[in-house]
C-alpha cells in the first residue's frame, strides 16, 4: 500500500513550494497543511518535531525535516531525481547550486534599511546573477532540461527559485533562451499548471 503524505508548513510558499511542485508534477495526492506563524497549532507542534523546524513531511507517521531533503524524497519516491545515480547526481549539483542565489536574496529581503536594500539588489542584479545565470544557461540544454532530455527536480527547483527573483526583475532571464525554455517546460507541465492556477495565493 502506498503511503500517506502529510506536508506542514506555514502559509506561504517558502522553502514547502518546491516539494508542492513535485507533488503537482507527479500527480501524487497529498495533505497540504498549512497555518500562520502565529497559530497555536505551530506552537503547540514545534517542541515535537525533529528538530525545530518546518516544513515537514509526514509518511504515513514518519515525519522528516529540512526542505531540500524533503524535495529530494519526494523527487526520488516519484521518478523526478534522475534516471541513473549519474543523472542524480547532477540534479544535486543544480539543486544544491541554487543555495548560492537564495543567500543573495534572504540577504535583500531581510535588509531593513532601504538604502542598503538597493545597494544589494544592484549588487545582485549588476554582479552575481549574470554571472550565476550565464553557468546555469550552460548546464541546460537547448530542449530546456538540466538533466537526461526530461523532468527533474533540478528544473522544478530552478523554476521555484528565479520565481522570487522575476518580481524584481522580469527580464532577468532575457538572453538566456536555455533557461527561458526550462521556465516554459515546467510552467506547461500539466499537473504544474494546475497548480500554479488552483494553489493558494499568498505574499510569499
Amino acid at each position: 500500500m502506498a503511503p500517506k503524505y502529510r506536508l506542514v508548513y506555514f502559509n506561504i510558499r517558502g522553502r514547502a513550494e518546491l516539494t508542492r511542485l513535485l507533488f503537482a508534477a507527479a500527480d501524487l495526492q497529498y495533505e497540504d497543511q498549512r497555518f500562520e506563524f502565529s497559530s497555536d497549532q505551530w506552537k503547540e507542534l514545534k517542541p515535537k518535531t525533529p528538530m525545530g523546524q518546518l516544513p515537514l513531511l509526514y509518511v504515513d507517521d514518519v515525519p522528516l525535516c529540512q526542505s531540500t531533503t524533503i524535495a529530494r524524497y519526494v523527487a526520488r519516491t516519484t521518478g523526478l531525481a534522475g534516471k541513473t545515480p549519474l543523472d542524480e547526481a547532477k540534479a544535486d549539483m543544480i539543486v544544491d547550486g541554487l543555495d548560492d542565489l537564495a543567500k543573495k536574496l534572504l540577504a535583500v529581503f531581510n535588509e531593513k534599511d532601504e538604502e542598503k536594500k538597493a545597494e544589494l539588489q544592484k549588487e545582485l542584479a549588476g554582479g552575481f546573477l549574470p554571472q550565476f545565470l550565464g553557468n546555469y544557461e550552460k548546464l541546460a540544454s537547448a530542449e530546456g532540461f538540466f538533466v537526461g532530455g526530461s523532468l527533474t527536480w533540478a528544473d522544478l527547483a530552478f523554476f521555484n527559485m528565479i520565481g522570487w527573483v522575476t518580481p524584481m526583475n522580469p527580464a532577468v532571464l532575457d538572453g538566456f533562451s536555455n533557461l527561458a525554455k526550462v521556465m516554459d517546460n515546467v510552467q506547461s507541465q500539466q499537473g504544474v499548471a494546475r497548480w500554479l492556477k488552483e494553489r493558494p495565493q499568498t505574499k510569499m
